[in-house]
């Protein structure tokens, strides 16, 4: 008697197999959707917190914290790049439950005095879980006279020391500090009061203890703190190192370009993210909001200045 076995043939297992893949190119998008989704829901609370940390703040103090600790005499282009440097979100570290690390600060001293248990503390709420370097808070950003460091991209030769990036900064206003400082430098050639370049029409700059009373536009309509990803360079929480690249740029942006612009346009100064199609900013009245690629630059730069009178 002849036994015969049921077996696949070499076309059944090819289309099981092409089944099969087809049925994972379909779910594939789904599932890393779904998992952008969860990334930028908790970048969202990341701002959530940070917002309320900063009102907990100005309910204590009646002011926000300084931008940055910089030379008393704001008033000199040249030396707002100097001083101790601490920056806002030093100072809301007993809102977040980070307390020891508060402690761990002494704002009279310079940031280049702290310890590398300081410089090198890794801060969860300020870490965006869908920037590509999530996964590598520690970094060692470009030195002011580096190779290749420029305003567009700081960190294209790393410098000598570690810190710890951040994926938060605070608005500085619709120009960047490079062109305060320049129509400061301007005034100063032609005899004219100097001003303080370095005074960002936004919520925070240098030495900057905003309170809200003048905040004019409305709390509701003026964007506190936002959201960059770390392609171009890597932003600080600690403040202004100074003798850094970009030091300023660290820990402040400018709303001068729409998040996620033209890349031949966008600078490290710009919001930025990697959500498909915008980023994440907080207000300052505590709300959160996600702020499209495209959305008109006027009314984008009118939600940078806290007293346009828009």
């Amino acid at each position: 008697m002849t036994l015969s076995r049921r077996a696949f043939t070499l076309v059944e297992l090819l289309v099981v197999i092409a089944i099969i893949g087809t049925l994972v190119g379909l779910l594939l998008p789904a599932v890393q959707s779904a998992r952008e989704a969860a990334r930028r829901s908790q970048c969202t609370n990341n701002l959530r917190q940070t917002g309320l940390a900063l009102q907990n703040y100005h309910e204590a103090r009646r002011t926000l914290p300084e931008g940055w600790l910089c030379n008393p005499d704001k008033s000199d282009a040249h030396h707002a790049e100097e001083g101790v440097g601490w920056g806002w979100a030093t100072r809301i570290l007993p809102y977040i439950d980070e307390n020891s690390t508060a402690k761990s600060i002494d704002i009279k001293t310079p940031i280049a005095s702290a310890s590398s248990a300081v410089l090198g503390a890794v801060i969860p709420v300020f870490l965006c879980p869908s920037d590509a370097a999530a996964d590598k808070p520690t970094f060692n950003p470009g030195e002011e006279s580096g190779t290749d460091n420029t305003h567009e991209h700081p960190d294209q030769a790393p410098g000598a020391n570690t810190y710890t990036r951040t994926n938060y900064v605070g608005m500085f206003g619709t120009n960047s500090w490079e062109a305060h400082a320049l129509e400061a430098e301007e005034a100063e050639a032609d005899h004219h009061d100097a001003g303080e370049p370095y005074d960002g029409n936004g919520m925070f700059f240098a030495n900057s203890r905003m309170p809200f009373r003048h905040v004019t536009d409305g709390l509701s309509k003026t964007i506190m703190v936002g959201e960059r990803d770390s392609r171009i360079g890597g932003s600080l929480w600690i403040g202004m190192v100074s003798g850094l690249a970009e030091p300023i740029g660290r820990a402040v942006a400018h709303g001068h370009h729409a998040p996620n612009g033209n890349p031949a346009e966008q600078h490290f100064g710009d919001l930025s993210s990697r959500h498909q199609g915008g980023a994440n900013v907080v207000f300052a009245d505590g709300h959160c909001d996600f702020i499209a690629e495209t959305v008109d630059v006027a009314l984008f730069q009118k939600l940078c200045t806290r007293k346009g009178g828009e």
